[in-house]
């Protein structure tokens, strides 16, 4: 019983009107600047 009180009350609940947060529907990451032949000799050296 102990413990349950100890997670319970380290772990916030969400409230009900709360919103979930989602990424943005055109979110996109940044671009790394590599080659499409550099990605590929990386990947191929990666997996041998």
């Amino acid at each position: 019983m102990k413990n349950d009180t100890a997670v319970l009350a380290a772990v916030k609940l969400r409230e009900r009107g709360e919103a979930v947060k989602r990424p943005d529907k055109n979110w996109k990451p940044y671009p790394c600047l590599l080659t499409r032949q550099e990605l590929q000799a990386i990947i191929a050296d990666q997996l041998g």
